[in-house]
């Protein structure tokens, strides 16, 4: 088989030669019974088997493939026969390997085939012709290099193929595959004697020509005497004849010169009409692939075209975002900047306030001081009024004078009064400032705001 030589080089490059020899036989005898004989009966269950689980598991694509005219053995049948060593790249080949070894069975081949089905599904449905499919499917299978999503996909994901199943649906088509098989070999044997029997007519009839002709002219030189002569060779020239052609055209032909003539000019007629059937199948072929190729040019042409309008777009909306990011900084240094100036306001009118709240205090403590000593002066001036109304009484003669204390208390209480009164227009009018500042800021801050553009 074609197959095995797959297997043969990939145990070579792992063991000596006759390790290798061994391993093979162990592996075809063990595991792929039936795969690699004449016949290939379980090659051909094992595709019937696999093409009824595709169609339970995935009857859109197959729907698909049917409406295509692709057969489903045309994609299963060469990845069961070498069991991916052509097919997938060579660590999922040897991951997939593992596992068949392990389980002694060939439950992961069929699960193997229908994750790739899985995973290569979807492009496969989009695909217009039988060609493209297959090719497609060939190439994504080479590219599967994650072999660990392909085991995992393999083994977790059709859990419901087991080896119970697989027995089932193989005892189901293995009558109709050995009646198929028998069919072919009737069929067979009977083209084989057929042409066998064709090629030793002619061979005779090549060979007895000469004998025939003199038959020939003897039978019209004395066609009485030598009639019963002759009439064998002449049955057995019928007989060659009709068994070469069965039309009736044949025999309808005078003699045999003319006979042989006929069939000369039909067979180099037969010749002409192949060789120009060949040379019309080339060139249609030629053509197709030609077509096919400038098929694929111009929808190539047009992908790299929608490409590049795509990569186009997407400069210019970079272009335009990276615009957007820059005026949208420039408002954020602007606002920083406003920030900034408003916090250096508000430290200043902190200030201000502090220094404010320290004159008002000590124009507090001054006023108490003031307050304090007209007190002291109050006391004392009852106490000298007090001294003058007794000294007053003792003496009757003296006359009352006004004291000079009493003046002396009047003119401070106005130079405190008036101090205090400055003290006073003097906090309200800082308070004044301090206010109009903080709200000339806050307005310079909110127009700002307002117009982030005009900077």
């Amino acid at each position: 088989m074609q197959a095995m030589n797959f297997f043969a080089g990939l145990l070579l490059l792992m063991m000596p030669e006759e390790n290798a020899f061994w391993t093979l036989v162990g592996i075809v005898d063990d595991y792929f019974d039936g795969y690699y004989t004449e016949e290939m009966i379980e090659s051909q269950v094992d595709q019937l088997v696999f093409e009824e689980l595709m169609r339970e598991r995935f009857p859109k694509l197959a729907s698909h493939l049917d409406y295509l005219g692709v057969q489903v053995t045309w994609l299963s049948a060469p990845w069961f026969l070498s069991i991916f060593i052509n097919i997938l790249p060579w660590e999922s080949v040897l991951r997939i390997w593992d596992v068949i070894l392990f389980e002694g069975n060939r439950v992961m081949l069929f699960r193997t085939a229908l994750a790739l089905i899985e995973l290569y599904g979807p492009p496969l449905v989009t695909t217009k012709d039988a060609g493209d499919a297959i090719t497609l499917l060939q190439s994504l299978a080479g590219s599967t290099f994650d072999s660990s999503q392909l085991v995992l996909t393999s083994c977790m994901g059709f859990l419901s193929v087991t080896n119970a199943k697989l027995y089932e649906l193989s005892e189901k088509y293995r009558p109709d595959v050995l009646l198929i098989v028998k069919e072919r070999k009737k069929i067979g044997r009977q083209v084989w004697k057929d042409s066998k029997g064709l090629a030793s007519k002619l061979y005779n009839f090549k060979h007895d020509h000469e004998s025939l002709m003199e038959e020939r002219k003897s039978a019209k030189d004395s066609a009485d005497g030598d009639a019963s002569k002759s009439e064998p060779r002449s049955s057995y020239l019928e007989e060659l004849l009709s068994s070469l052609n069965a039309d009736s055209e044949v025999d309808s032909l005078p003699d045999l010169q003319e006979r042989v003539g006929w069939m000369k000019v039909e067979l180099f007629r037969l010749l002409e009409e192949k060789r120009a059937a060949v040379l019309r199948a080339e060139e249609l072929e030629t053509a197709l692939v030609e077509l096919v190729k400038e098929d694929n040019r111009r929808e190539l042409s047009a992908k790299i075209e929608e490409l590049e309008q795509e990569v186009a777009d997407l400069h210019q909306g970079l272009a335009d975002k990276k615009e957007q990011e820059a005026a949208v900084h420039k408002v954020l240094m602007q606002l920083e900047q406003e920030q900034l100036i408003t916090e250096d306001a508000r430290k200043h009118a902190e200030q201000d306030a502090a220094e404010e709240r320290n004159a008002v205090i000590v124009l507090q403590e001054k006023y108490e001081k003031a307050m304090a000593s007209i007190a002291l002066m109050e006391d004392r001036v009852a106490i000298a009024e007090s001294i003058l109304e007794a000294t007053m009484q003792s003496e009757p003669g003296l006359t009352k004078v006004p004291s000079p204390p009493q003046t002396q208390l009047d003119s401070a209480r106005r130079k405190v009064e008036g101090l205090l009164s400055f003290g006073l227009k003097w906090r309200d009018k800082s308070k004044g400032k301090s206010e109009e500042s903080t709200e000339g800021k806050s307005n310079l801050s909110t127009q700002g705001k307002e117009n982030p553009g005009h900077g």
